[in-house]
């Protein structure tokens, strides 16, 4: 055969052997699957993950209220109301002996007071006059251990973890005063917390 002949036989074959490595796929492990088209992951984009935004809900603060209702009947004497209090939580600490750097808790009182009667607005006492027996004393646990550790006085309640109470106290429409008539509750024994600070006003009726 010639030489120019036998150069042109090789550059003949050097194509199909080239395609058959390509066909193969180019390895031995692969040979099983080499009939199949195979998927790169190159090909299927998978869509953008959003994670959902995380939504923080506030407490929804404290809140007071009269089961009862604010308009009370004059004729019978005094009437018990039940003052009923959710959410006193995060309490400030009390300023007096004996609950001074204590969590104090609220006063619940009936009585008479000033349209500036808050504590925290610097407030003194003669912008509150309620009557004294009435006053009640909502705290909790570890401060009732040192004002009432066997559970005997009578006006003083337990103010739970979750910051609730419920405190039964008389209303007296015969009685007279100069300013707002209503039932009070604010931060007990010098303690400050504005938030903490409510006036029911109280309408007597006949």
């Amino acid at each position: 055969m010639l030489p120019s002949a036998r150069r042109l036989m090789r550059t003949a074959v050097i194509p199909v052997v080239i395609f058959a490595l390509a066909s193969c796929g180019g390895s031995s492990d692969d040979s099983t699957s080499s009939a199949a088209p195979e998927t790169s992951a190159v090909e299927t984009t998978a869509a953008p993950t959003t994670e959902a935004p995380t939504t923080t809900v506030a407490p929804a603060g404290a809140s007071v209220e009269i089961v009862e209702g604010n308009s009370v009947s004059s004729a019978n004497g005094p009437v018990d109301v039940t003052v009923v209090g959710k959410g006193f939580t995060d309490l400030s600490v009390g300023n007096r002996p004996p609950l001074d750097g204590l969590p104090t808790g609220v006063y619940v009182v009936f009585g008479w007071f000033d349209e500036n009667w808050k504590p925290s607005a610097g407030v003194g006492t003669d912008a509150r006059r309620f009557v004294f027996e009435t006053q009640s004393w909502a705290m909790p646990d570890e401060s009732r251990a040192v004002l009432d550790p066997t559970n005997q006085l009578e006006n003083v309640y337990t103010l739970s973890p979750e910051g609730d109470f419920t405190v039964t106290i008389p209303v007296d429409c015969s009685l007279a005063g100069e300013g707002i008539m209503a039932i009070a509750v604010y931060p007990a024994s010098g303690a400050i917390q504005a938030d903490h600070e409510f006036l029911l006003p109280i309408t007597c009726t006949a």
